[in-house]
């Protein structure tokens, strides 16, 4: 019978949709056979990969020194030189969709060197997200979770060339039961979303896809310097939680609270002082101490 983790039970395995679960999960080399067997059910038959290599999260805009930096979740490319980037999203954010065009357009872009051309390989963003899609059309995308967009031709549909593809997989509204996880990827929309809350490996999960997904995911498996930075992540974690909560009291605009939360907790942690920090943010120097004070 599968169990569910609760609150007098130790966590067994990482939450996906924390960052500090997505980190050790895709974040680990070792894990490369696992992080394929996701991205593939995401992609068409004809883009299914094989083999993989990771590429730097932090990339460099176009002008250094005047170009902002892209910080990636998790990006590698493909023996065909296609690349692929997997974000998660669990915070509300304006302007999240524009970031990922953002994101994607720049990887692609990078991929231009002078004097080649523009065969240029496509790039395919996956989304993992763990807040709703406000879709103009919601009863369309009721049972649906898999959205895509691409650029097509408006009137037939016609795709000249493969370019860029923003794929969303919407954990969210994912409520699907184990015994309506019909398919592969409902299984894999499943484990996504619900693999933190698990005691132990279904039994309707059992074939080698999956128990290599838990192995990778079980916090007792890590080394020591894994198992060190996981819990630093998940402790930076819950006081990035306790700040947006304190910035929400204070009135900050959702789109506002995560950026400037998570940049306020980098500032202090490279040494800066709350008035350092209170001009280069432009917060007021009482925000500023309340919400370094809102650690949970």
């Amino acid at each position: 019978m599968e169990n569910n983790a609760n609150e007098n039970v130790a966590q067994r395995y990482v939450d996906i949709l924390t960052n500090a679960g997505f980190k050790a999960l895709f974040g680990d080399e070792a894990n490369k056979d696992v992080v394929m067997s996701v991205i593939n059910e995401f992609l068409p038959e004809h883009r299914q990969v094989r083999t993989i290599e990771y590429l730097p999260t932090e990339q460099q805009g176009p002008v250094i020194s005047v170009s902002k930096e892209y910080h990636y979740d998790f990006m590698c490319r493909d023996r065909s030189g296609s690349v692929f980037i997997v974000e998660m999203q669990c915070y509300s954010e304006l302007g999240w969709f524009q970031r990922c065009v953002s994101y994607a357009s720049r990887a692609y872009d990078r991929q231009v060197r002078r004097g080649d051309g523009y065969d240029i390989a496509p790039v395919y963003l996956i989304g993992l997200m763990g807040v709703p899609i406000e879709h103009h059309n919601a009863e369309y995308w009721r049972n649906r979770y898999i959205s895509e967009y691409t650029f097509r031709e408006k009137s037939c549909g016609e795709l000249l060339a493969e370019t860029i593809f923003i794929i969303f997989a919407e954990l969210a509204g994912f409520d699907k039961r184990r015994e309506e996880c019909q398919t592969e990827q409902d299984r894999m929309l499943y484990l996504l979303k619900n693999v933190g809350r698990l005691n132990e490996r279904p039994q309707w999960l059992q074939n080698e896809v999956y128990e290599r997904f838990f192995r990778a995911c079980e916090i007792c498996a890590f080394n020591e310097d894994k198992r060190i930075e996981y819990e630093k992540d998940m402790n930076d974690e819950r006081r990035l939680n306790g700040m947006l909560r304190a910035s929400r009291e204070e009135g900050l605009e959702e789109g506002q609270l995560q950026g400037k939360a998570e940049l306020l907790l980098k500032m202090y942690s490279k040494g800066m002082s709350e008035d350092e920090i209170s001009s280069l943010l432009d917060m007021p120097l009482e925000m500023v101490k309340k919400l370094l004070a809102s650690d949970v």
